[in-house]
């Protein structure tokens, strides 16, 4: 199991990372003109905010238990 959890985590800090470095968004907003707005629903901002949280005690806790 705890190779399952250790897969697990690296791929969500992975994608966490990913979000933050690449500026991902899951909405857009015609402006008119050509022209267009990105940007993170509330939804997705609080799962990735949740994710980032999971991932920060997860490191913490392992880093307390060494």
């Amino acid at each position: 199991m705890k190779d399952e959890f250790l897969s697990l985590f690296d791929a969500a800090k992975a994608l966490v990372t990913y979000i933050d470095e690449e500026h991902v968004f899951d909405k857009a907003a015609d402006m008119g003109c050509g022209g267009f707005d990105t940007y993170q629903s509330d939804t997705f901002y609080d799962l990735i905010a949740d994710a980032r949280k999971a991932v920060d005690e997860v490191e913490d806790g392992s880093k307390a238990s060494e």
